[in-house]
C-alpha cells in the first residue's frame, strides 16, 4: 500500500514546515500557561499566543494562515485558558483581517505585522475583559488602565522573536523563483 503512496520534496518540506509551526504553537502555549501565568508583571499577565498566531497567519496568507489560527485558538481554548471561547472567536477573525490587510494595504515586513500583533492582542484582551467586567462582575474598570493595557504592550516583546522565527520556517519547501 505504502509503495504507491509518493511525497515529493516539496511535500515534504511542506509538512516539514507545518510540523514546525505546530512545535512552535505548542511551546509558546506552554511557556504561556506554565511559566508566565505563574510569573505577572506588574499585575498583568502576558500573553504571547495571538501575537505568534498573527505573525504566521500574516505570513502564511488569510487562508492557510486563518486555517492555522482557527486550528490554534481551538487548542488555546481547550487548553482551559480563561475565557478561551471568546478568544476562540477573536483571533481568528483579527489574524485572518491582519493577513488581509497586510498583503493589500500594507507590507509583509515587521512594524505592520507588530501592529497588527498589538492590535489582536488588544482586541482579544478588550472582550475578554469586556465580558469579565459584565457578566459575573469579577474585575474593577480601573484594571483596563493597570491591567489590561500594560498585559498587551508587554506582551509585545515577543512579537521581534516570533516574527524571526515565523520568517525563518516560512522559507522551507519554497521554491526559489528563477
Amino acid at each position: 500500500m505504502f509503495k504507491y503512496f509518493h511525497l515529493t520534496k516539496l511535500q515534504w518540506q511542506g509538512i516539514l514546515r507545518w510540523s514546525l509551526y505546530g512545535l512552535l504553537t505548542l511551546l509558546v502555549l506552554l511557556l504561556q500557561t506554565v511559566v508566565l501565568s505563574q510569573l505577572p508583571v506588574w499585575g498583568a499577565k502576558l500573553t504571547p499566543l495571538p501575537a505568534l498566531i498573527v505573525c504566521v497567519c500574516v505570513r502564511e496568507g488569510p487562508e492557510k494562515g486563518g486555517l492555522y489560527a482557527l486550528l490554534a485558538s481551538l487548542l488555546w481554548c481547550l487548553s482551559g485558558a480563561d475565557y478561551g471561547n471568546l478568544s476562540l472567536a477573536v483571533i481568528p477573525v483579527g489574524a485572518m483581517l491582519s493577513a488581509v490587510l497586510c498583503r493589500a494595504v500594507l507590507t509583509l515586513r515587521f512594524l505592520p505585522t507588530a501592529l497588527c500583533c498589538l492590535a489582536v492582542t488588544l482586541a482579544n484582551a478588550a472582550v475578554i475583559f469586556v465580558f469579565k467586567l459584565i457578566l459575573p462582575p469579577t474585575i474593577a474598570l480601573e484594571n483596563l488602565w493597570r491591567v489590561l493595557l500594560p498585559g498587551a504592550a508587554l506582551s509585545m516583546a515577543f512579537v521581534p522573536l516570533h516574527y524571526l522565527l515565523v520568517k525563518l520556517i516560512s522559507r522551507i519547501g519554497v521554491r526559489d523563483a528563477l
